[in-house]
C-alpha cells in the first residue's frame, strides 16, 4: 500500500540571528562541566579537561561579556556531568562524577555575596552523574543520569533551595534518560534527547514537558532531522521559545546547528554556529542572548571558545502553510518540486534516513531524477531564495 507523506518541520528566515565570538574562558578548555545564570551573569564550572578533572569556577558578567576567576569549588570536589541550580544569591551544585570514577550525591552551594562554598542537604538515596536540571522558582529538579554502576536513571528529585530539602517525585515515565537537555520557558520544564537504557542504549529524539502541579509528563514532538537522537546537547529558554544547540547522536556525527522550539510552531532551524561542530559545552541566556562556552570539537580537542547568539524579539519565525509541494510521492523515477510562493528554489539538499548526505544541488529547476535509489525512505531538505527550508519524507519505490 502507498502513503502519501506530509509536511515535516516548519521554516524560518534567519537573516536577524547572529552568532558573536566572544572572549575566551580564562581557565582550561574542558568540556561537561555546567552552567547557570543568577543576578545577570553566567556562571560556569567544574568538567574535564582531557588530563584531570577540575573543580575551577568561573563568571561571565553579561552586561560587559567580561570574565572573572571565582573561588574553586573545595579540594576533593573535582566534578564532571554535575548538575547546577539557581536561586536567590546563590549557585546549587549537585551529584556529578569525579576522580577514579567515584560519583556524588553531594550538593555545594555558592554564596555569590560572599565568594564561598559550602555543603548543604546532600541527594537521598543512589547517586547520580549526568542528570539534566532546571529550576523553577525556588526550586531545583533532576532528571535521570546515571548511577555508580553506570546504569540509566529514570528518577526525578525536587530540591527545595529555601527549605534545604530533597523530595523524590514521580520516575519519567518513558524511561531512563542520560545527558539529556532541560530548560523552563515561561514557567513550564521541558526535556528533550538522552540516552535510553534498551539494550546497549538508544539516542532519543523526543521533546517533553513537565507539569509540577499533577507531576506528569507529557510528550510533546519528535526532533525532526533525518537523524537518529542526540545526547550532550545544550537548552536554554528565550524569547518565547527553546534553543537547542549542537550535540552527538548515534551514527557517531558532532553538530554545530541550532534549532528553535515552541508549542504553537514546532521544531525551526536557526542559524548554525560558525565554527567547528562540538558536545558537552556549558550554556546559558539571559535576554535575547544565548551563550555557549567550551565543549570537545569532532576532532576530540576540547575547546574553550565562546559564543553568543542574539535572537532579537520579534524575528519571523514561521511562514504560513508549507512552502513546496512534491509529488508523485511515494516516487519511482522523477520527483517535481513546486513552490507554493514567490520565491524561488535555491538548494536541495538529499539524505537517507541514517542522515547520510546522498547530494546536494543548486538552482534546481522543479525536478530531480531518483531512479537511481534503492527503495525506501529519504529525506529532502529545500531552501528558497530568502533562505526559509523544510524537510520532506520521500519515499522510493
Amino acid at each position: 500500500m502507498k502513503y502519501i507523506f506530509c509536511l515535516l518541520i516548519s521554516c524560518t528566515t534567519l537573516f536577524s540571528q547572529t552568532w558573536t565570538q566572544l572572549t575566551d574562558l580564562p581557565g582550561a578548555a574542558r568540556d561537561d562541566g555546567f552552567g547557570s545564570v543568577n543576578n545577570g551573569a553566567a556562571y560556569f564550572g567544574t568538567g574535564s579537561n582531557g588530563s584531570f578533572i577540575e573543580n575551577s569556577f568561573y563568571k561571565l558578567d553579561l552586561s560587559t561579556n567580561t570574565w572573572t576567576t571565582l573561588t574553586s569549588m573545595p579540594a576533593a570536589s573535582n566534578r564532571q556531568y554535575a548538575s547546577a541550580f539557581a536561586f536567590s544569591n546563590y549557585i546549587f551544585v549537585a551529584g556529578g562524577l569525579g576522580n577514579a570514577g567515584a560519583v556524588f550525591s553531594d550538593t555545594y552551594r555558592y554564596d555569590i555575596a560572599a565568594g564561598t562554598w559550602s555543603l548543604v542537604a546532600p541527594k537521598p538515596g543512589n547517586a547520580v552523574w549526568g542528570a539534566s536540571s532546571f529550576t523553577l522558582g525556588s526550586k531545583g529538579y533532576l532528571v535521570g543520569g546515571k548511577f555508580t554502576n553506570s546504569v540509566g536513571s529514570d528518577e526525578v528529585w525536587e530540591y527545595d533551595m529555601i527549605a534545604n530539602t530533597w523530595l523524590q517525585k514521580s520516575n519519567f515515565p518513558f524511561g531512563a534518560r542520560w545527558r539529556a537537555a532541560a530548560s523552563v520557558l515561561n514557567n513550564v520544564p521541558y526535556l528533550v534527547f538522552g540516552l535510553d537504557n534498551t539494550g546497549t542504549g538508544a539516542f532519543r529524539k523526543e521533546m517533553y514537558k513537565y507539569l509540577p502541579g499533577t507531576d506528569t509528563w507529557v510528550k510533546l514532538a519528535d526532533f525532526p532531522q533525518p537523524y537518529k537522537g542526540r545526547i550532550y546537547s545544550a537548552m536554554q529558554a528565550l524569547n518565547n521559545k527553546l534553543v537547542i544547540f549542537g550535540g552527538y547522536d548515534t551514527l557517531g556525527t558532532f553538530f554545530n546547528d541550532c534549532w528553535f522550539f515552541d508549542e504553537t510552531n514546532g521544531f525551526v532551524q536557526g542559524p548554525s554556529m560558525p565554527a567547528t561542530v562540538r558536545k558537552g559545552g556549558m550554556s546559558a541566556a539571559l535576554g535575547n542572548k544565548f551563550y555557549y562556552t567550551c565543549g570537545i570539537s569532532g576532532s576530540n580537542i576540547r575547546l574553550k571558545e565562546t559564543w553568543m547568539l542574539d535572537v532579537p524579539v520579534g524575528i519571523k519565525e514561521n511562514f504560513k502553510g508549507e512552502l513546496f509541494s512534491v509529488y508523485p510521492n511515494p516516487c519511482s523515477g522523477t520527483l517535481s518540486i513546486k513552490q507554493t510562493n514567490e520565491h524561488q528554489i535555491q538548494a536541495i539538499e538529499l539524505s537517507e534516513a541514517t542522515g547520510k548526505k546522498i547530494f546536494i544541488k543548486e538552482k534546481v529547476q522543479g525536478q530531480i531524477d531518483l531512479s537511481f535509489l534503492s527503495p525506501g525512505m529519504y529525506f529532502l531538505r529545500i531552501t528558497n531564495s530568502e533562505g526559509a527550508s523544510e524537510v520532506k519524507k520521500i519515499i522510493k519505490d
